[in-house]
């Protein structure tokens, strides 16, 4: 059980300066991962990626890895380019009126510094990936303790489901005791105020209320919300909840209370489905953020 929400950061000194990598994650359906890397390690993006994916499944990330105090990371200045606006200006000044050129307004100039040709992206490449291997290592416990710390809501989550469930079960009972009484008393009253008191047999009444009750009894989907929390249970006691299941899961245990709701006619079953489902909201919105 992991945390798309996560943080890590990661130093290591070089022959000639030091790596430092970071790596941030935050919420997101599907990866998504943006990188920041010196132009002199553009070669290396590529395996980068891969390596990152090999990891994380889903997620937006930011992975930023800078290469400090390294000398064949120092710019150059462009002195061609120099040399012709200089030329160029010199020329034209008189009859411009132009200033003299100063070191702000060429450094201004697109290109006023040039790349370093390095090999630095062949040199570098086993150090980084090697440090990009550790960054993930602790990103991933970053992510695991994140996770941790939501133990305790799924746990009364989950208890609140079930003591609802109970509660839901008791109102059950007792509702499919009430209803083919009430059910044969209403079929009566129509009949009476029809003028057709007596036209039926008694047992017909019965069986027609005991029809009209079965159609209200929700024991069968009290039965499939239990076993669908049972399911949650024992995924939380194997560490193995992930965001996209658990959102499956909250769409199966609405489609219960749902149609528990519609069966409802006893005040306190009608309650505990709306409170069920606020419960419910609650476990969806806090697992969207697992991987």
């Amino acid at each position: 059980m992991r945390s798309m929400t996560a943080f890590a950061e990661l130093v290591r000194p070089l022959a000639a300066g030091q790596l430092r990598l970071t790596l941030r994650s935050v919420n997101h359906k599907a990866l998504d991962l943006g990188m920041r890397l010196p132009p002199a390690l553009f070669p290396l993006e590529a395996a980068l990626r891969a390596q990152v994916r090999e990891t994380a499944l889903r997620g937006k990330l930011d992975l930023t890895v800078e290469v400090q105090d390294e000398p064949a990371l120092e710019p150059r200045v462009n002195r061609a380019l120099l040399r012709a606006v200089a030329k160029g200006w010199h020329e034209e000044a008189e009859w411009l009126h132009l200033p003299p050129l100063t070191a702000e307004a060429f450094f201004r100039l697109p290109g006023a510094f040039q790349a370093p040709d390095s090999d630095l992206a062949s040199r570098l490449e086993a150090p980084i990936r090697e440090a990009v291997a550790a960054l993930l290592e602790a990103w991933n416990a970053g992510r695991a303790r994140e996770a941790e710390r939501l133990r305790p809501f799924f746990e009364t989550s989950l208890a609140k489901l079930r003591a609802l469930a109970e509660r839901l079960g008791a109102e059950a009972a007792q509702q499919a005791a009430d209803l083919p009484d009430q059910y044969r008393q209403r079929i009566e009253q129509l009949l009476e105020d029809a003028r057709l008191a007596g036209q039926l047999p008694a047992e017909r009444l019965l069986a027609e209320a005991g029809i009209l009750a079965e159609r209200q009894d929700v024991r069968e989907e009290l039965t499939r919300l239990a076993a669908h929390l049972d399911d949650f249970a024992e995924r939380l006691a194997a560490n193995r909840l992930e965001g996209k299941a658990v959102d499956v899961w909250c769409q199966e245990v609405l489609r219960e209370l749902n149609t528990t709701g519609s069966k409802c006619k006893r005040l306190a079953m009608t309650r505990a489905v709306m409170e069920a489902k606020g419960v419910l909201d609650q476990l969806r919105e806090q697992s969207a953020n697992l991987e």
